[in-house]
This record gives C-alpha cells, sequence and structure tokens, in this order.
C-alpha cells in the first residue's frame, strides 16, 4: 500500500462547546506515504452532491519516519461540519504528489453520525456551520489530544 489516511473524530463535549466550534467536530488525520514529498496533504474537502467543500485545517504537526516502516507519518487536524456526517457525503484528500480525490471516509443520511455522536449535535435541525473560536479549538485539541498538544 503506498498510502493511507487513518482518522480519529472528536465531537464537541457540550451544547455550548458545539456552538464554540461552530458546529463542526475535529478529525484527526494520520496520514502515510512511502513517498515522502506526497506530504503534506494539499487538501482535503467533502464531496456533497457534486460540490467540493473544502475543510478547514486547524493544525499540521510535523512529519515523522516509521522506523519500521520506513514511511512518512503526518498528523494534521481538520473542521468537519457536523451537518455533513448526517448526509450522504464522502471525504477525499488530494496528496501532495500525483494522487488526488484519495477517499476516506463516508457520511451516511441512513446511518446517520453513530452512537458516539452526541444527542445535541444529532437532533440539530439547524446546523448550518459557522466561524469556530480558534481558543476553543486549541483547548479541544489540548484536551482531547494530550500527547500532541499540551
Amino acid at each position: 500500500m503506498a498510502r493511507a489516511i487513518d482518522t480519529d473524530t472528536c465531537f464537541p463535549a457540550s451544547a455550548e462547546e458545539y456552538e464554540a466550534l461552530g458546529k463542526n467536530a475535529i478529525v484527526m488525520l494520520k496520514s502515510s506515504s512511502a513517498i515522502s514529498t506526497e506530504l503534506p496533504l494539499k487538501a482535503v474537502y467533502i464531496m456533497h452532491r457534486g460540490v467540493r467543500i473544502p475543510l478547514q485545517r486547524v493544525a499540521l504537526l510535523d512529519k515523522q519516519i516509521d522506523a519500521a516502516t520506513s514511511r512518512t507519518i503526518q498528523v494534521s487536524f481538520y473542521l468537519v461540519p457536523i451537518h455533513f456526517m448526517k448526509v450522504d457525503a464522502d471525504v477525499l484528500a488530494d496528496f501532495s504528489g500525483e494522487r488526488k480525490a484519495f477517499g476516506f471516509m463516508h457520511f451516511s443520511a441512513k446511518e446517520g453520525m453513530g452512537p458516539n455522536a452526541p444527542a445535541f449535535a444529532r437532533v440539530d435541525e439547524y446546523d448550518n456551520p459557522m466561524d469556530a473560536d480558534p481558543a476553543i479549538v486549541r483547548k479541544v485539541l489540548a484536551r482531547e489530544y494530550p500527547d500532541y498538544f499540551r
């Protein structure tokens, strides 16, 4: 496998945090490639009804080399509008090299957001995304990903 992207989704912990995050979740992407120049990712976006919606990157960590596999690994964090987790949509990435539209996550209207999603986010009918408060983004990153942020 030449490249891969693993994910971890962090939902807001409270209704207040949901509002402060602009009705977004934070998704950690752990990207790896056998070709070091393909990282960092050039773009990460949602495809919904044929429309490309770019995601906002909120953090990018330095590249690392996995000693066991010699693969380059890079961790990044993006805001994902929770609204798109409730509809049929795909999340894709463009690597810095030739590989474009690499699909790594799918949302389904039928399956919903899943059991880990908080009720206040699942039932919000007015869930259009807004700008997130950068201070709250930093606070959530430090709380949820202490190995990366202190």
